[in-house]
C-alpha cells in the first residue's frame, strides 16, 4: 500500500513538471537516428563490457562500509527474513522484463491509439537511450563508491549460504556495489522517460504511462531492499537519478521542433528602421 502511494504521489510529481500536452497535432520531437542510434548502441556496449569487467573494476573492500540509523530500520522493516533469494527472482523479473515491457509497449499502444504509429520507432529509442545513459552513471558510481551491500554487512546467512529451490547467493566481486541501486534506476528511468515522451507527444494515454511506470518501479525498489541487496538510501538515491534522467534526457535533447500555436505564442523580430539608421524591434510577449 505504501508503494503505491509514493508510486502515485511521485508519478502525478513528475507528470506535472512534465511538458504540459500539446493541443491538436502531436508535435515532432528531436530525433536524428544517425545520432540517437548509435548513442544507445554504444552507450548499452559500454553498460555490458562493464558488468563482464566487473572482477577488474570492482572494489577489493568496501569503501563506504558504515550504515546509518535510518538504512538499518527500513531493512528490518522490509526484509523478508528466510526467504530474500525470492524477492531477489522477482525484482530481477520486474526490472528485467516488466518495467521494459511496460515502458515501451505503453508508449507504443498510446501512439498506436492517437493514430501516430509512425512515432514509435522513435519514441522506443529515446526512451531506451534514457535508461542506457542513467545506467552508464548508475555503474560508475558503484565502482567509484565501493558501497557495502547489507548482506555482506550484516553477514545474512540467508542469502550468502542459502540452498534448494529460490536460492540466489550473489554474484561473484558484487559484494562492494551497493550504491546507488541499478534496479531501482533501471525502471525509475524507464516510466520517467517513457512518460515523458508520452506527454512530450501530447498522448492521451500519457496519464496512464506514468502511472503504470512508476507504480512498477515503487515496487521493484521495495523487492532491492526486501532482497537484502541494497539499503533505502541505495534505492532512494537510483530512483531520483532515474526519474531525472527520464524527465532530463528527452527533454533537453528531444524536445518538440515545433509547437502548435496559441493565444500565449511568442514572437520576436530585429528589422531595420526606415531611413536605415538604427533597428526596430517588435514582437509580442
Amino acid at each position: 500500500m505504501r508503494a503505491a502511494l509514493v508510486a502515485t504521489t511521485v508519478s502525478a510529481l513528475l507528470f506535472a513538471l512534465s511538458p504540459a500536452a500539446a493541443a491538436g497535432p502531436s508535435p515532432e520531437l528531436t530525433y536524428v537516428p544517425e545520432v540517437d542510434l548509435p548513442v544507445t548502441v554504444v552507450g548499452g556496449a559500454a553498460w555490458i563490457a562493464s558488468e563482464l569487467a566487473k572482477k577488474g573494476l570492482a572494489p577489493d573492500a568496501c569503501r563506504w562500509c558504515a550504515v546509518g540509523p535510518l538504512d538499518t530500520s527500513v531493512r528490518d522493516a522490509l526484509l523478508w527474513s528466510g526467504n530474500p533469494g525470492a524477492a531477489h527472482q522477482v525484482s530481477n523479473v520486474t526490472v528485467l522484463a516488466v518495467a521494459p515491457a511496460s515502458a515501451l509497449g505503453l508508449t507504443a499502444l498510446a501512439a498506436w491509439q492517437d493514430g501516430r504509429t509512425e512515432n514509435i520507432a522513435a519514441d522506443l529509442v529515446i526512451v531506451t537511450q534514457a535508461m542506457v545513459l542513467a545506467m552508464n552513471l548508475n555503474q560508475l558510481t558503484k565502482y567509484i563508491v565501493g558501497r557495502q551491500r547489507p548482506y555482506a554487512h550484516f553477514e545474512n546467512a540467508d542469502v550468502l549460504y542459502c540452498e534448494g529451490a529460490g536460492c540466489s547467493r550473489p554474484l561473484e566481486h558484487d559484494d562492494d556495489l551497493s550504491f546507488f541501486s541499478g534496479h531501482s534506476t533501471a525502471a525509475f528511468s524507464l516510466a520517467a522517460a517513457s512518460g515523458t515522451v508520452a506527454s512530450m507527444r501530447g498522448y492521451r494515454a500519457a496519464p496512464w504511462v506514468w502511472a503504470q511506470g512508476m507504480a512498477i518501479a515503487a515496487l521493484s525498489g521495495y523487492l532491492r531492499i526486501a532482497s537484502d541487496r541494497h539499503y533505502f538510501s541505495d534505492v532512494l538515491t537510483g530512483a531520483a537519478i532515474g526519474s531525472a534522467a527520464g524527465v532530463l534526457i528527452p527533454t533537453l535533447f528531444h524536445g518538440p521542433r515545433a509547437r502548435v500555436a496559441g493565444p500565449d505564442t511568442r514572437s520576436f523580430r530585429l528589422s531595420l528602421a526606415p531611413a536605415g539608421v538604427g533597428v526596430g524591434v517588435a514582437g509580442a510577449f
